[in-house]
């Protein structure tokens, strides 16, 4: 909720404005019915002043409304009627999806959402760099489980069982190789790979629920580039990412 991650068209943002959204945003995102306002300024590290002003105006449209009782803030009629309508448009898929542009404009490498479909690894999304790959860079390509961060992520997020299931019927080194990455990817929430799938391409992915969904986000490129951008900045970005999409998703249900 920076004002730096706001203005990135070179316009010259309206302050006044931005508190004003930053404030509305933290509604959407706090786990309580209300705010004060001194929780208001003291999260958002904004003059009570200024949080006040601010308040009142949106008051005076219904975006605010004021408990008469204990004087506390929480959204009004206006702001639910947006949220509604966003609700109405919008699902958790759009959302992610939002979120893989953001990083393919970021890091200019293909985003990649891969999720399992009949027991196999599948990219159900992407968005791409303007740079050309020399890999398969469509909708509903197979990932594999057992190479790649992309498929070894995915594999991860599943559950115990079908872990076991498919381990089962790899010959018992690989199996018992895979075991062991499986357990560091979910410990540490990341996985990173280099010529994998594809000679000189490397990935690194993340692990993520979309709607109880167990998938899998990564960044793919070729190696040299992902390696001068660094693993760590990338494996940061998406966890960000992932951040984002789980607040964005549990505001979409809150408005439901």
């Amino acid at each position: 909720m920076s004002e730096k991650s706001v203005n990135t068209t070179g316009i010259q943002p309206v302050h006044s404005v931005l508190h004003a959204v930053k404030i509305l945003e933290l509604f959407a995102y706090q786990q309580q019915d209300s705010l004060s306002l001194t929780e208001i300024s003291r999260t958002l590290q904004m003059h009570k002043t200024t949080v006040y002003r601010i308040l009142r105006t949106l008051q005076s449209v219904n975006w605010i409304e004021q408990s008469s009782t204990n004087g506390t803030y929480s959204l009004g009629s206006n702001a639910m009627l947006l949220s509604s309508s966003a609700a109405t448009w919008h699902t958790p898929r759009d959302l992610i999806v939002e979120e893989m542009k953001r990083l393919a404009n970021e890091f200019n490498e293909m985003v990649i959402l891969a999720a399992v479909r009949s027991n196999i690894g599948i990219c159900i999304d992407l968005v791409k760099s303007r740079y050309n790959l020399s890999m398969m860079t469509a909708v509903g390509y197979s990932v594999p489980f057992y190479a790649g961060a992309t498929g070894k992520t995915l594999l991860a997020a599943q559950s115990d069982s079908f872990i076991h299931n498919y381990l089962s019927e790899l010959p018992p080194a690989q199996a018992k190789q895979l075991a062991i990455q499986m357990t560091q990817i979910r410990n540490q929430n990341y996985c990173w790979s280099e010529n994998e799938v594809d000679a000189g391409a490397a990935a690194v992915a993340v692990p993520l629920i979309i709607d109880g969904d167990p998938c899998a986000l990564s960044i793919s490129g070729p190696t040299e580039r992902l390696r001068k951008i660094g693993y760590d900045q990338l494996t940061s970005a998406l966890h960000a990412a992932v951040q984002r999409f789980k607040q964005k998703e549990n505001a979409l249900y809150r408005s439901i």
